[in-house]
């Protein structure tokens, strides 16, 4: 003959049974819960986004390592002077924060650098004025990724070149003032050692 379980509720208590002096049980211990009210989350920049975004499916991973390769780019006249002001007033110079803008603003995605490319070269048309030769030190890991976005965007726009999608890089990249580019720059140099350091 089967025997029935009873389930027996002996000393657990029920929260309604608690006295006055007794408090609930706290999920977090208490040391921790100060700490975690004490320290706020360190901001992260966007240069170590793109360190961290390696291991992150649809993002673009960092690029800034390899040796420098002079690179000869023909900048539009606002991108090129925007660039030179902002590096003046950050106390930065030029190519560093170019290199440093180039990685915030390249697009992660070949359809995506097919787009700003197109972008580029609609605002361009009809305007008759000369782009500006730069010669700037890329790291080789940033050209070769800058190129092979260019080349494969040849694909359906054949007049596509490394300068259209630089001049869109950077008018993305580029911040909006000298402390945001100071700071830009600093974040960038922080990932380059972190990058050599793996």
């Amino acid at each position: 003959m089967a025997q029935r379980l009873v389930l027996s509720t002996a000393g657990i208590k029920s929260p309604l049974d608690m006295g006055e002096n007794e408090e609930p049980a706290r999920e977090t211990p208490p040391s921790r819960a100060a700490d975690s009210r004490q320290t706020k989350p360190h901001p992260r920049s966007s240069a170590e986004d793109s360190l961290r975004a390696e291991a992150e499916p649809g993002h673009a991973p960092f690029y800034g390592t390899g040796r420098p390769l002079q690179t000869s780019v023909a900048l539009d006249d606002d991108c090129a002077s925007l660039l030179d002001e902002l590096a003046r007033a950050a106390g930065v110079s030029a190519t560093a924060l170019a290199v440093a803008a180039l990685q915030s603003g390249l697009p992660a995605a070949t359809d995506d650098a097919r787009a700003v490319i197109v972008d580029e070269r609609v605002n361009r048309a009809g305007v008759r004025t000369a782009r500006i030769e730069r010669n700037l030190r890329l790291p080789e890991h940033l050209r070769a990724r800058i190129d092979e976005l260019a080349v494969a965007a040849r694909g359906q726009l054949p007049r596509a070149t490394r300068s259209d999608l630089i001049n869109a890089a950077l008018r993305r990249g580029l911040p909006a003032d000298a402390q945001r580019a100071a700071a830009l720059v600093a974040d960038h140099a922080r990932c380059v050692e972190r990058a050599a350091a793996v």
